[in-house]
């Protein structure tokens, strides 16, 4: 009988497992036309960006600032379409929250099911890893967002066959130190969406209030540079 793999090595550090490339890095990344994973797009140059349509209201939005994004980076795309519309709930889905849920946009193991699903995507095109776009605060509206659940993520996708990983780089930085590490100019950033409700900013949603935020803290929409 064949010995199957155990678990890989988890770094000291769930943000340690990948590093940013000046040419390409051997990753699929999950981009959903934010900010923080277009900088992350910029930063690590993956092979493949995969944009995924699992049943959210701004499924469409996302997507097409996606493709934006990665035809201004020249990085390769790929969509997926997965029907998770009656596992969901909250902004993402319509306006009635889950009982209980931590955030009014929280779609029950959400996080969890993308990276998984990427991770098949990266199992397919050989690579080796899946990055996602997690940074620190998130994990203060979900448990999903937190160092922990990544290295647990990690260690029960990578002992399976394949040994994906999946990574969550940016874990330990906000979204505006990200933003500027990035490089990212005005011209891509513009692309980029963040709504919980529509395919275009509603303009009151936590996504689209975070959007505003970090790019005032960049001195963006306040007309001002740091």
């Amino acid at each position: 009988m064949a010995t199957l793999p155990g678990p890989p090595a988890q770094p000291d550090r769930i943000g340690d497992g990948a590093q940013a490339a000046e040419d390409h890095t051997d990753a699929v990344l999950l981009l959903s036309g934010g900010l923080d994973s277009t900088a992350l797009a910029a930063l690590f140059r993956p092979a493949l960006c995969l944009a995924i349509d699992y049943g959210q209201r701004s499924a469409a939005g996302e997507i097409r600032a996606a493709t934006a994004i990665c035809r201004a980076l020249d990085l390769v795309m790929k969509t997926l379409t997965l029907d998770l519309g009656g596992i969901g709930g909250g902004l993402l889905k319509n306006e009635d929250a889950i009982p209980g849920a931590p955030s009014p946009e929280w779609w029950p193991y959400r996080n969890q099911i993308l990276a998984t699903a990427a991770a098949s995507i990266a199992l397919q095109a050989g690579l080796p890893q899946v990055l996602t776009g997690t940074v620190a605060g998130d994990g203060a509206r979900h448990i999903d967002g937190r160092p922990a659940f990544y290295q647990a993520l990690d260690r029960l996708i990578g002992m399976q066959e394949g040994g994906i990983r999946v990574c969550a780089p940016a874990i330990r930085e906000t979204s505006a130190e990200l933003v500027r590490r990035s490089g990212l100019t005005e011209d891509v950033l513009g692309w980029t969406v963040s709504c919980h409700r529509a395919n275009f900013p509603c303009g009151d949603c936590p996504g689209c209030r975070k959007r505003s935020q970090v790019l005032s803290e960049l001195g963006i929409l306040s007309g001002r540079r740091p």
